[in-house]
Formats: structure tokens, sequence, C-alpha cells
């Protein structure tokens, strides 16, 4: 009977955590390993790193073959793989580099835990200042946004083309971005989620929209993208490094965050989407309390 409850606990908490993600689109790999670790109880740091990997990648899989079906995405096509695959290839070494550190230097579940908290009160001030941000900008452009979307025959071309920079137009607005800029984001990025079992897609969409100023929508399919090559390859080296994959509970979950992201989308759009936010925000600000001041 308690292997049933601990089963069911282990089910519920994925589907939980496959809805969080699927309808706020963040803190998948930070609920999935709090999961691991305070719901369930397993006391093996790296094993929580690489499990929560595998349900990070769940997502990218069921969200990428949509994204890709979008209409708006045809005219971008040349632009993601360009923007993704240069990350992405930053992102697989960085993901080498950060398993096979985290796996030889932060094995022990006390300090993962200590700074785990740490990088979740990061992850609770980028969702505020997204908020935040998103706000300001909706008193400000008003109803600008709604004529910038009557429009799309005139999307994209690829302009300046060179190592050091790449020029494109999309909907009337000139974008640029360097590619050695955006493969050392790549790798910064990907030692940091490989460290920590998370996806970082809470990194990278900042870093294409605020720093790079590209378009929301392609940052996210950006994002995708490479947290999909990212995760894969981090797990393949933990996997290599032969940390241990406890696979009963990963299947529980794997079926629980399936059933989650299908649930998400339905589900949400009957709710209110600024409360989940906030709900989530306040979750995530307690895991970090909980994880930084009792590790």
């Amino acid at each position: 009977m308690h292997i049933v409850i601990y089963y069911l606990v282990a089910f519920l908490w994925a589907v939980f955590t496959g809805f969080i993600f699927s309808s706020i689109g963040a803190a998948g790999g930070i609920l999935a390993s709090f999961g691991f670790i305070t719901v369930l109880n397993i006391p093996v740091a790296n094993s929580v790193k690489v499990m929560s990997q595998i349900l990070v990648i769940i997502s990218p899989l069921i969200a990428l073959p949509v994204y890709f079906r979008q209409k708006r995405i045809q005219s971008l096509k040349k632009v993601l793989f360009y923007v993704g695959f240069t990350m992405a290839f930053g992102a697989i070494m960085g993901a080498i580099f950060g398993s096979w550190l985290s796996k030889n230097y932060l094995f022990e579940l006390k300090s993962f835990k200590y700074l785990f908290g740490y990088l979740t009160f990061i992850v609770t001030a980028l969702m505020i200042y997204k908020i935040v941000k998103q706000r300001i900008k909706k008193s400000k452009k008003g109803n600008v946004e709604g004529s910038k979307n009557q429009d799309m025959s005139d999307v994209t071309y690829i302009g300046k083309f060179s190592f050091k920079k790449i020029n494109f137009k999309f909907m009337s607005e000139e974008h640029s971005f360097s590619p050695p800029i955006l493969f050392i984001a790549g790798f910064l990025i990907a030692i940091v989620s490989s460290i920590f079992g998370v996806g970082g897609g809470f990194l990278i969409v900042p870093f294409l929209t605020d720093i790079n100023g590209l378009p929301a929508f392609l940052a996210a399919g950006t994002s995708i993208l490479v947290v999909l090559i990212a995760s894969i390859v981090s797990v393949s080296n933990y996997v290599r490094m032969g940390v241990h994959i406890i696979v009963p509970v990963l299947l529980v979950e794997i079926a629980g965050i399936i059933l989650g992201s299908v649930l998400g989308p339905k589900i949400s759009g009957r709710l209110n989407e600024k409360w989940l936010k906030y709900t989530l925000i306040v979750l995530l600000f307690f895991i970090g309390l909980f994880y930084v001041f009792k590790p």
C-alpha cells in the first residue's frame, strides 16, 4: 500500500508539473527537481538532475511539431535555423561540460539544494520582471500590436550575412544578431541548465528578446529547439558517466508529465493565466526559501 501511494504521488506531481509548464511555459525543471527531492525524497543529487532533464525533454518534443505547423513560422524557418542551431552548437559543448562538472563536483544533495534554491530565486525574479515588462509595454503601446499582426505578407528576408553579424527583416522591422555571441550564450546557458538539471528556457528567452531584441515568437521557437538538443546531450552524458536512473519512478513521472502537458492547454484556457503565474511565483519563492535556509 505504501508503494502504491508513493507512485500515485509521483504521478500526480508529474501531472501538476506538466500542466504548469505547458500552461505557463516556465519552471518545469524546477518543479520536477523539487518533486524528486522533496515530494519523493530521492537522496541522490545526480539522479535527480538526469531524471529532471529527461522530463524536461518531454515538453519540447510535444511543443516543437506544434510550433512548426503554425503558418507564420514558414517565413522564419531560415532565421530560426541560423539562430537556433548557432545557440545549439554552443549548448552541446556547454551541456557536456556542465554535466561533467556537476556530476563530479556537485554530487552532495545538501550543496545541490542550497545552490538550487538561489537558482529558483533567479527564475522567480525573471518571471516578475516579465510580468512588469508586459504591463508597461501594454500601457504604452495600447492597440499598436493589433495593427502589426494584420499584415503577414512582408514578413522575412535575410539581409547582411557574415560571421560577425546577420541582419533580417520581420514584420517590417529590422533585426540583427551576432553568431559568435549566440554560440557563447548557448554554451553558458547550457552549463547552468545541465548543472541543475533544468531546461534553460528561462534564460534563453530573456537573452534573445531583451538583450538581442529578437521577436518573442522567434525566441520561443529557438528556446524549444535549444532546450531539446542541450537536454538530450546532457542526459546522454550523465548516463555515459554512470549516473543511476530509478526507472520505475521515471516511467510513472513520464506518464504524468505527458498527461499534464496535454491537459494544460485545454484546461488553462478556462483559468485566469495571471493568477496561475502569481501562484507559480509564490510557489517558487517558497521553494527557494526552503532550500536556501534549510538545505
